[in-house]
């Protein structure tokens, strides 16, 4: 994997003129900060210990010169440093979004959403405060740390000298410093991401929560998990603490130590006072740069941890093909899936194995069976979300692998028991994944499924903002949107996972009403747990354990007295009598 520092160098490659100027005037006021101590020598010498006129006319003059010059580059740093740190930031984003987009759907099995959100929100924000921010203080200080030197240097080499050797106790111990807060930075950064998740499987899970008077519970888990972030935060911010009383003593050392051979040498007339005034001065100047950079230091580690955790995501490998791939034609004669197997990446347990079932083309096949039998799975696998590990899927013939995915999926459509509708308009829910549509065809498409009248009643009709997940509306209604978008793209191929499974009886009837305008002359498969819903099938396969037990029709299967019949009885059995 690439280093933090240079996937950094890659993204500020088109922002390297701004960098430029922005580091030409860290430059500036980098040695104005070092002219300045230079200046402070005449101005002692010749103002307050030679009485010279002209020399104080000068200072009145030229320091107010030097600040608004000083002030100038300062300004055009920090825009132009907060500029490339919001465009990089920005860039960072957009890719961090189009690559979670381009992951296959094995990465987001068994992971937990919420450690995905906080690398891209908070992880985010840390590197965002560090680009715009760090650069400035780490080139401009350690640039004025270097011109102050150089100052002193020129004012009295042998003092320079000694607060040179004076550093390297400081320096040892601020390193042995940052190697203690990465790595606490680190774990506390997994902490948070635990937290992220207990704070989004409690909100929510908040309906379950309060039926079952959790709160006691989640809150004592919560409280665990807030526990086990505090740990590591405290040992990094104990090192952060460290950090300045190290520096302080050393430096506290050092003006000790120049202020006694200093004094010494002005005594016997060795240094002149302004020489001694300027560079004790310098020295001074130059502990504010130095204490920056410590505690930049501190921020840095943090940042660098984000941007690790950041870059990692971003190196995930996507499901983009070694060659370009034909787009699959549409559906001629059939769907066959030979001796297919699939697990899991993580998985013991295969989810489908050694499994052969052939769906003519404008079938109705529906997939019954007792929960964890493998009916999902083999949806996912119909609409080339995985790839089985064993054995193929043909249609027409031809191994579904050999094609590209989006354009097998762009001949699908799906169909899940939880309705998912975003955060935007009513048309453009159903008109999702559509580049150009218009109101006529989406108005015609709810018309067909029963959808027109509640969209019509909405305050502001199909242009009405439908909020998270679309809770504002009834799980009938969300589900006739899903059956809308369906109609819209128009597939040969649907699949109806649990479609009207967590429906009350009325809304069931009309999202079935509306499911018989879909699926007219298309190839249906239909995975669901009750066997009523599945009694008019062309065909009925009947999954066990990720191998189909037996198909036939509703007639055939009733008359094998087999597993399907098991489970038509047992449903007889639990269900209300009203419905019976």
């Amino acid at each position: 994997m690439t280093t933090p520092s240079r996937r950094f160098i890659g993204y500020l490659r088109p922002h390297s003129a701004r960098f430029a100027w922005a580091g030409g005037a860290m430059v500036a006021v980098s040695a104005f900060n070092g002219l300045s101590i230079l200046f402070l020598k005449p101005i002692v010498d010749r103002i307050f210990i030679a009485k010279d006129l002209k020399m104080l006319w000068l200072a009145v003059l030229g320091v107010p010169l030097l600040v608004v010059l000083k002030s100038a580059a300062s300004y055009v740093q920090n825009y132009l440093m907060s500029f490339i740190g919001q465009r990089v930031t920005q860039q960072i984003r957009e890719d961090l979004f189009s690559h979670l987009h381009a992951l296959p759907l094995e990465f987001y099995t068994g992971r937990k959403g919420a450690d995905v959100l906080s690398r891209v929100t908070g992880d985010l924000t840390l590197v965002q405060a560090a680009l715009t921010t760090l650069p400035v203080y780490m080139i401009r200080d350690t640039l004025t740390v270097l011109f102050l030197t150089g100052a002193l240097v020129l004012l009295d080499w042998r003092f320079a000298a000694l607060a040179v050797l004076g550093s390297p106790l400081s320096l040892a111990a601020l390193y042995v410093l940052s190697r203690k807060m990465r790595e606490s930075s680190r774990q506390a950064q997994i902490a948070v991401d635990r937290l992220h998740h207990r704070f989004q499987e409690s909100v929510q899970g908040m309906l379950v929560v309060k039926a079952y008077n959790y709160e006691p519970g989640a809150t004592e888990k919560f409280r665990e998990e807030n526990e086990s972030f505090f740990q590591p935060m405290m040992r990094y911010l104990r090192a952060t603490a460290l950090m300045n009383p190290l520096l302080e003593l050393g430096a506290s050392v050092i003006a000790a130590l120049i202020i006694y051979f200093g004094g010494r040498e002005v005594i016997l007339g060795h240094m002149t006072p302004g020489a001694f005034f300027a560079f004790l001065g310098g020295l001074m100047a130059a502990y504010a740069p130095v204490k920056n950079l410590a505690r930049i230091n501190a921020e840095v580690q943090r940042a660098w941890t984000s941007a690790e955790r950041l870059f990692h995501l971003l190196d995930e490998k996507t499901a983009v093909p070694k060659r370009r791939k034909p787009a699959f034609p549409g559906l001629t004669t059939s769907i066959r899936i030979d001796g297919v197997g699939f697990r899991y990446a993580g998985a013991k347990a295969w989810a489908l194995r050694g499994l052969d079932l052939e769906i003519p083309k404008g079938f109705r096949m529906a997939l019954v069976g007792p929960s964890g039998c493998g009916k999902s799975t083999l949806a996912r696998l119909l609409l080339r979300l995985h790839d089985p590990a064993e054995g193929r899927l043909l249609l027409d013939g031809v191994d579904a692998r050999d094609y590209d995915a989006a354009s097998i999926r762009a001949h699908a459509g799906l169909v899940t028991s939880e309705a998912q509708l975003f955060n935007d308009t009513v048309f453009q829910n159903v008109a999702l994944g559509r580049r150009v549509v218009t109101l006529s065809e989406v108005e015609r498409a709810c018309k067909a499924v029963g959808a027109h009248a509640f969209i019509e009643a909405l305050p502001e009709g199909y242009q009405t903002l439908l909020g998270d997940w679309g809770f504002s509306l009834s799980a009938g209604q969300r589900q006739k949107l899903a059956l809308a978008r369906v109609l819209l793209k128009d597939p040969e191929i649907v699949v109806l996972d649990e479609a009207t499974a967590h429906l009350d009886g009325p809304a069931e009837k009309e999202v079935h009403a509306a499911l018989e305008t879909v699926l007219a002359g298309r190839t249906v498969v239909t995975i669901a747990h009750e066997m009523r819903a599945v009694v008019g099938a062309d065909r009925i396969a009947v999954m066990s354990a990720g191998t189909v037990a037996e198909h036939g029709t509703h007639a055939e299967l009733l008359a094998a007295k087999g597993l399907y019949r098991r489970l038509f009885d047992l449903e007889a059995v639990t269900r209300p009598a009203a419905e019976a």
